[in-house]
């Protein structure tokens, strides 16, 4: 039997789609047994390496807004705090450790201290997922040890390398696609269409290692749109749809 491991890229809010990915794949009889994930990847990842089923995952974030999210630093650091997905791995991975976890999961953080991309898989888990989705100068750094760690998208939003040699089929998920735009008005924008730029350039060689790839149509959506939750939902399962028929087959054969 031929063994499926999954990549869940970053992407903020537009993560939820990776939810509705895994939907998809799991109606189609195919469940991923070893994961790795970036960023919102790395959320996802984790509580679905837990063994929490893609449903109930969805609902713990379903008709949330960003302000019930996070939670505002002290006026002197100016930067939020991910409180509310620290309970949610704290009430769902009491454990706190990749060891127990029901699957294999990694997840991606960039070492500020050193300047580089790590993948972790053993140890303490929480901080290094909270890490993991910290976006530098919006979210608040993580101190673990004697390191300061951020998203782990700056430098590997998609890390594929330990769950590859893990796995016979490897599928990548993508939820950062670069689109034409023509409106481009203001910091605002501009700035969203950097970071996206600069996503999937360090995603590209890593894509093309995957033996599928899953691309939801998530660009209509900025990287703080929780509230839209449904649609986001909506566009993993329904990319999802054609890839699972596939992969069904690929297993079956």
């Amino acid at each position: 039997m031929k063994r499926v491991g999954i990549c869940l890229s970053g992407g903020g809010a537009r993560g939820i789609a990776h939810i509705g990915v895994l939907q998809a794949l799991e109606s189609a009889g195919i469940f991923p047994e070893v994961i790795s994930g970036c960023s919102a990847g790395s959320m996802v990842g984790a509580l679905y390496a837990n063994g929490l089923p893609p449903r109930d995952i969805y609902r713990l974030i379903e008709k949330k807004s960003i302000y019930s999210i996070i939670r505002m630093g002290l006026p002197d650091k100016g930067m939020m705090e991910l409180s509310y997905f620290r309970k949610i791995l704290s009430d769902n991975i009491p454990h706190d450790r990749f060891e127990d976890l029901k699957k294999p999961f990694f997840v991606s953080v960039t070492n500020l201290n050193t300047g580089r991309a790590e993948i972790v898989g053993s140890g303490k888990l929480i901080d290094l997922v909270i890490a993991s989705q910290s976006i530098p100068l919006v979210f608040k750094p993580q101190q673990i040890g004697e390191h300061i760690y951020v998203d782990g998208g700056v430098l590997n939003n998609l890390p594929i390398e330990p769950i590859r040699p893990l796995c016979d089929v490897l599928i990548g998920v993508n939820v950062n696609p670069v689109n034409y735009q023509k409106n481009l008005q203001g910091m605002r924008d501009v700035g969203y269409r950097v970071l996206n730029l600069t996503l999937m350039l360090n995603m590209q060689e890593r894509l093309k290692q995957c033996d599928f790839v899953i691309e939801p149509k998530t660009g209509d959506f900025t990287i703080f749109d929780v509230s839209r939750s449904n649609l986001i939902y909506d566009a993993g399962y329904e990319a999802a749809l054609p890839a699972a028929e596939s992969i069904s087959k690929l297993l079956r054969d």
